[in-house]
Order: structure tokens, then C-alpha cells, then sequence
């Protein structure tokens, strides 16, 4: 019978403590890496409403989850900024029922959040996202 090879010890995963904080000093290079590979014309979009989010929800800490930054708080969810064809958006994490909006800007049919198209820089309400991302934040708190 061939002798066994002695197994390596496995360490424990290292625990890190939330971030705690926001601005990309706390993302990982990977949610700047997803700002600069997008088109000139949606990286400056996304870069206004990313400074709607870092001022409406301050502490939330950017990483990426499915593919596009997320914000979250204490680990959960609050907004999350992507890139598409022919627009940009931010969805928000909150319940419809929650989410005011009586212009009907927010598009989406699922049951725990909403989302907003952004084409051009006059889509951008900064009172209703900064609204929004307060509800996102209480609800998610």
C-alpha cells in the first residue's frame, strides 16, 4: 500500500472588520476599474449620481455584486449604478410601496426595489434620488 501524503493544515478564513466610511478610499480598485472601462458619455453620469449616492447615503460602502457597484449598509443592499446600452441606472432597495414617486420616473416590476433610466443629465432629479436613497437607507436599516 503507497504511503499518504501528509495533509496541509487549513487556516481559518482571516475575519476583517466593515468598512466603515464611504468614498472610493473604501471601494476596492475593482468598483474604480468599472467606473473608467465604461463609454465617456455614461462614466460622467454615473460619476454625477455616485456623488448623489456618497452624499445621500455616506456610509455606504461601494463593492461589486453582480457584476456593477453596489452600495450597502451594515451589509445590506441600498443602491446599486450600472451601465447599459442606451442608458445608466440606479436601482434602489426598498420596497415599492415606499419609494414615492408621483412623476412615475421609476420603472420595474419586482417586489423590493425600483429603478431609475438615466439617457442624459436632465434625467437627473437631484431631489427624488436623494429621497430615494433616505428610504433605501431607513428601509434597510
Amino acid at each position: 500500500m503507497a504511503a499518504r501524503k501528509p495533509t496541509a493544515k487549513k487556516t481559518a478564513a482571516k475575519k476583517t472588520a466593515p468598512q466603515q466610511g464611504n468614498k472610493r478610499a473604501g471601494a476596492d480598485a475593482s468598483v474604480e476599474r468599472y467606473f473608467t472601462e465604461q463609454p465617456t458619455d455614461k462614466r460622467a453620469l454615473l460619476i454625477k449620481i455616485r456623488g448623489l449616492v456618497e452624499k445621500g447615503a455616506p456610509n455606504a460602502v461601494p463593492s461589486i455584486k453582480w457584476g456593477v457597484p453596489i452600495y450597502q449598509l451594515n451589509g445590506k443592499n441600498i443602491c446599486a449604478l450600472a451601465s447599459f446600452k442606451d442608458h445608466v441606472a440606479i436601482n434602489f432597495f426598498a420596497p415599492p410601496s415606499v419609494l414615492l414617486d408621483p412623476a412615475k420616473q421609476l420603472e420595474g416590476n419586482g417586489k423590493t426595489s425600483r429603478l431609475l433610466k438615466v439617457r442624459s443629465a436632465s434625467d437627473i432629479d437631484n431631489a427624488s434620488i436623494a429621497r430615494w436613497l433616505k428610504t433605501a437607507v431607513t428601509a434597510n436599516s
